[in-house]
Order: C-alpha cells, then sequence, then structure tokens
C-alpha cells in the first residue's frame, strides 16, 4: 500500500513535516502496517497555492500511484479544487490547524477531513465563558491571528449564548507600542466580564509578559482557543499569568489514558514532546490503517472510501470518526493555567452543537478572505 503524504514548509514551525512525519510513522507501526505501506512524501511549499497543491496530488496519483493521501492544507483552498481531487478517485484526508472553517466546499465521496479544529475551540469557548463569567467581552489580537476565522467563530458562538463584544483592539502589522496600555485603560472604562485574546507564538510571549507585570493580571479571566499558553510560549514567559482558559479539542496535559501512552511513547521514540503537528499526523495514518482493517479495502476506488468513511478509530482526541459526515468531531475541553505555570483540564465541553447550522451561519456572514497557511502564521 503506497501513502502519500503533502506538507508544506514553514519558517515559523520549522519541524512542522518532521513533526507531523513521526506521528505517521508512530502510527502505522502502533497498528502492524510498518512493512505494509510505502510513504511517499512531497512537498507543497506553504501550502497557499491551489496549483502547487493540486499538481502535487496529481503527481502522487498518477506517478507514483498512491493508494490514499494525507494533504496538509487550508479549507480556503479548497473550493476550486475539490471537483479535481474527487475526479481522481483516490481517498484523501485534509488536515490543519482549522483557523479557517470549511465554508465553501463539499468534500465528496473521496475527500475527508481531520482538522485540530480551532474555530470549533473558538464557537464552544464563547458559549463556556458567557456561562461561566457573563456576557461582556473584550477581544484582543494581532494582525495576523486576528487574520483567519477564529473570531468570526466566537462571535457567532457569543451572539447564540446572548453575549457581545464591547471593545476589540487588533493590533496593526507593526503595532503600536503602546497598544497594551491603551488596551488597559479601555478596560477599566469597559468593565467586561472576560477577554477573549488571540496571540500566538512571539506575540503571545510578548502579551503574557507585559500582562504580568500590569494591574490587569489576575484581575479579567482571560479565554482563549488553542494558541496562547503552550509550552513553547510559556517556557519563554517571565513571572505567572493568572486567570487563563484555554478552551481547545487537545492539550499535552491531558490524562486520558490514550493520550499519556501517545505522549510517553512519541516522547521515547523522538527525544521531544508531541505537538499538534504531530498528533495530527498520528490521527490521519491511525484512521488510514483502521480502514485498512475493513475488507473493502482490498477493492479501489469507491469502496477504499467506504472503508475511510466506516473506520473506527480512538485516539489522545477520542474517539474520531467520518461515519455522520465526511470530517471528524472532536470533544472540546477547558484547559486552565494554575499557580504552578501548568495547564489543568477543568471542563469538557463535548462536542460542537449543531456544526452544520453553525457552518451555515458563517457562510453567509463570513468574508472568505484571509489568511490561505493551515496554521498560525506570523
Amino acid at each position: 500500500m503506497k501513502l502519500g503524504i503533502l506538507l508544506p514548509t514553514s519558517k515559523l514551525y520549522p519541524s512542522l513535516m518532521i513533526d507531523f512525519s513521526a506521528g505517521v510513522r508512530m502510527a502505522i507501526t502502533e497498528f502492524g502496517q510498518a512493512e505494509n505501506i510505502e510513504i511517499i512524501f512531497e512537498s507543497i511549499h506553504q501550502g497557499t497555492d491551489k496549483n502547487v497543491v493540486l499538481n502535487a496530488v496529481n503527481k502522487l496519483v498518477l506517478q507514483h500511484q498512491t493508494d490514499a493521501n494525507i494533504l496538509f492544507t487550508n479549507f480556503l483552498l479548497m473550493e476550486d479544487i475539490v471537483s479535481s481531487l474527487n475526479a481522481l478517485q483516490t481517498p484523501l484526508i485534509i488536515t490543519n490547524i482549522g483557523g479557517n472553517a470549511p465554508l465553501f466546499f463539499d468534500h465528496g465521496e473521496y475527500i475527508f477531513s481531520n482538522s485540530f479544529g480551532l474555530w470549533e475551540s473558538a464557537f464552544k469557548a464563547a458559549q463556556w465563558a458567557v456561562e461561566r463569567f457573563g456576557p461582556k467581552t473584550a477581544y484582543g489580537s494581532y494582525f495576523y491571528e486576528a487574520g483567519y476565522g477564529l473570531y468570526s467563530a466566537f462571535c457567532d458562538g457569543l451572539s447564540k449564548s446572548g453575549g457581545e463584544v464591547i471593545f476589540n483592539q487588533v493590533s496593526e502589522f507593526n503595532p503600536n507600542p503602546d497598544d497594551f496600555s491603551i488596551f488597559e485603560k479601555q478596560m477599566e472604562i469597559e468593565s467586561p466580564n472576560f477577554l477573549y485574546m488571540l496571540y500566538s507564538e512571539r506575540d503571545a510571549v510578548g502579551f503574557l509578559n507585559k500582562l504580568n507585570a500590569s494591574q490587569m493580571n489576575g484581575k479579567y479571566p482571560i479565554v482563549t482557543s488553542g494558541v496562547l499558553i503552550n509550552d513553547e510560549i510559556l517556557d519563554k514567559v517571565e513571572g505567572s499569568p493568572k486567570e487563563i482558559f484555554n478552551v481547545s479539542s487537545w492539550d499535552l496535559s491531558d490524562d486520558s489514558s490514550m493520550n499519556l501512552a501517545f505522549i510517553k511513547e512519541f516522547r521515547s521514540l523522538n527525544g521531544k514532546e508531541a505537538n499538534y503537528f504531530s498528533l495530527l499526523g498520528y490521527e490521519c495514518a491511525g484512521l488510514i490503517c483502521s480502514a485498512m482493517k475493513n475488507e473493502k479495502w482490498e477493492m479501489k476506488g469507491q469502496s477504499r472510501a467506504d472503508a475511510i468513511k466506516n473506520a473506527e478509530y480512538i485516539g489522545p482526541r477520542g474517539n474520531l470518526n467520518f461515519k455522520n459526515s465526511n470530517a471528524t468531531i472532536a470533544q472540546q475541553n477547558v484547559y486552565a493555567l494554575n499557580e504552578s505555570m501548568k495547564r489543568v483540564k477543568i471542563a469538557e465541553l463535548g462536542e460542537m452543537d449543531a456544526r452544520d447550522e453553525v457552518l451555515e451561519r458563517l457562510k453567509l456572514s463570513a468574508n472568505p478572505s484571509g489568511w490561505f497557511q493551515p496554521y498560525l502564521c506570523q
């Protein structure tokens, strides 16, 4: 069996390809398929050009004759090429961090998606925060993070929960050094119940360091969606940020038996911690290996797509499958940052409610433009 893997390069995440590939190989080995699966890798550069993506998939299917493919790309690229990909009649799993919702394409018979689903986390974050803290929120972000669909999904969840954004501030590409103090002063005027903050990587470090040095630390609960308080960021932060809550479908600190086994084995094999990319590689390969157990896998075309459609897979994020749609839907959880700067799961929120209805509303209200990177860029 030949498995094609199409991955982007990234200056911000230079180990993306290595980490994702390590997750793929680990899953294949665990399923006892290491000798039966030949992996063929193909670069799609930054993953932002639909022609590059389509040509790379064509090369794998037509030249290398792959039996299934995993493609790390943004949903925004799919609208114009999904029919061409389905025409190849080879199962394809799309994966990404999920900064944008899959608004403007239908999967078709052969295309599936297993995303980290940050936009779903944003929607659930709004619902949870309004119930926990109250309806009024202030939003802060940076030029890059604001270019994805998380804020739109958050606002939809806010609207459905009776909440409202009373103030927002998005820092420009060349941010004003006084942005934080301006935001802090505005909070004194507006008195929100909680803050919704979207910062990642260096911007997250900068924000948290300023927060620690301010009177705002601990005064307002801060809610985020998957990006503000991972280990790489917290290791660079001076001091202890307080009252921060992260809504996400996965965290390295989750103590479920499947996740503990995953991170232990990954650390043993690779000498470092697992991350979002290794998780997604592990899951996508696990879904395909699960499908290979189905007798339909021996037949090509639609039969293999049916095998993936009916695959049962349990991994670090719990039970993932494509039975109700061609997209996996993961459980969402709330992770709080404690006094020891460790993340602890404090609530299980379940799956996103009425996901298809949310997507229909977002189609009507969202502008489909934005960053095309399949990860949060900077």
